[in-house]
């Protein structure tokens, strides 16, 4: 039996504030008993609501003056009140705060547990992309208040959270995935070091989730090699049909595959089927073609049945897309029109798409 007691004593002290608190409550029976005993019938004092507005102001050593015991014992009781709020409300005050401080450290250093829902999880850090990224997201007023978790690898940060206004961090450990509320995030993207890594970690990703219910959250690979596109993509349909693929470099493109899922894989579809794929071309535009604007380039292309899906640098071997552009950007390397027509005869624009849509059906 005394073992039994013993256990449930250290159960019940294992925490430094629970020793005050249990002195408080304490003090706090011991003077109602001796308040409601001694003083007189009637007195305010014994009423439970009174009492418990003496408790507090005496505890805090406030001091109002609007109650107090007029009896002996009332009186002792009134002391036995006063000491424990002198002592343990102290002690236990203290430790609060210091239990505050200590869940905010651990919070900047990525050690707390969140409590989020709805919100963007990115595995993987590299600070000067990720400011990027949430910064595309903040322009958008429907993710301009959404929260954003990042979990990091050991090496990848040092200290504490340098933008805590903008991103939560959570230390990579067997805890990691819980503690980011990975269940409940609206989308999941995977950076890894390199893309072998990417594949590795989105695997656990998948499995993590299916042990919790396989939960709707939308899943984006990012992709470092453009020459190797085909072979993770493969790698990742296998883990899940679900994961898409994105160009990790570009912070835009990023932005804009958490923000519209399933726009990742026709960017995708762009980047590496471009010259297979029997529904999509090119074309290429001379550089005496002129600059137009990329609206100007829409309607060009939307007048001859088919739709402006993305601009960038086609010529190069490892081609890479915006799909994302400001209206009013320019750049001679895209197809691009002048508004209200296709240009007089022998346009040189009119030329490069004439030439790029021999024998290719509409874009989708």
């Amino acid at each position: 039996m005394p073992i039994v007691l013993m256990r449930l004593v250290n159960r019940i002290t294992g925490r430094s504030w629970r020793v005050p608190a249990l002195v408080l409550l304490a003090a706090f029976l011991a003077g109602w008993l001796l308040i409601a005993v001694f003083e007189e019938p009637g007195a305010d004092i014994k009423r439970p609501d009174e009492y418990f507005w003496y408790f507090l102001v005496s505890g805090t050593t406030t001091g109002y003056g609007d109650l107090s015991p007029t009896t002996v014992g009332g009186r002792i009781g009134g002391m036995i009140v006063i000491v424990a709020g002198l002592t343990a409300g102290l002690v236990m005050f203290a430790e609060l705060t210091l239990w505050m401080g200590k869940g905010r450290t651990m919070r900047a250093n990525g050690q707390a547990q969140l409590h989020r829902r709805r919100h963007i999880v990115m595995i993987g850090y590299h600070r000067g992309g990720l400011r990027e990224i949430v910064g595309q997201l903040r322009a958008d007023p429907e993710f301009a208040k959404t929260p954003v978790v990042t979990i990091f690898w050991p090496d990848e940060l040092t200290g504490q959270n340098p933008d805590p206004g903008l991103y939560d961090v959570v230390a990579f450990d067997e805890t990691a995935y819980e503690r980011a509320c990975l269940e409940t995030a609206r989308t999941v993207v995977v950076v890894g070091r390199n893309d072998d890594e990417t594949v590795r970690v989105m695997l656990g990703v998948e499995a993590y989730l299916r042990r919790n219910g396989d939960p709707p959250v939308h899943l984006l690979a990012g992709v470092h090699e453009g020459g190797r596109r085909a072979e993770i993509t493969e790698a990742l349909r296998l883990i899940g049909t679900n994961i898409e693929p994105v160009d990790i470099d570009d912070s835009a493109v990023v932005a804009a595959a958490i923000r519209n899922p399933g726009i990742a894989a026709i960017y995708h579809n762009l980047a590496s089927t471009l010259d297979t794929d029997g529904t999509l071309y090119r074309v290429n535009v001379p550089d005496d073609a002129g600059e137009w604007s990329r609206v100007d380039v829409a309607i060009f292309l939307l007048r001859r049945g088919s739709t402006l899906l993305a601009v960038g640098e086609s010529h190069r071997p490892s081609a890479e897309f915006r799909l994302t552009a400001a209206p009013d950007e320019k750049d001679p390397r895209r197809p691009v029109a002048r508004r209200g027509g296709a240009g007089p005869p022998g346009d040189p624009l009119a030329r490069a798409v004439s030439k790029g849509r021999e024998g290719a059906p509409r874009a989708r």
